[in-house]
């Protein structure tokens, strides 16, 4: 039996929805987020989960590891906003 390399061998990458651009990569890890799953990114960025896929590809535009697609998150369904909405904020720090 070949041997399989262990979780940790495998990147997550994160996309928007409907991109290949990659907006934050786990480099040694899978992260395997259930479609649903809040993300928050640097920068107060918060994002659902809308879908995951495994790729063995190591030629082709999704590289060989977990591959997350994320859509913004929705008003009403930010909850990290509605917890610190002073953090959270549309404007940034002048």
């Amino acid at each position: 039996m070949a041997e399989s390399p262990g979780v940790y061998r495998w990147p997550t990458y994160f996309h928007e929805a409907k991109s290949s651009d990659v907006l934050y990569m786990q480099e040694n890890g899978l992260l395997d987020l259930p479609v649903g799953a809040g993300v928050l990114l640097g920068g107060g960025e918060r994002f659902r989960v809308v879908d995951t896929w495994f790729s063995y590809d190591n030629h082709g535009v999704f590289n060989v590891g977990l591959h997350v697609f994320l859509e913004p998150v929705a008003e009403e369904d930010d909850r990290l906003k509605q917890i610190d909405p002073a953090y959270f904020r549309d404007v940034p720090d002048a």
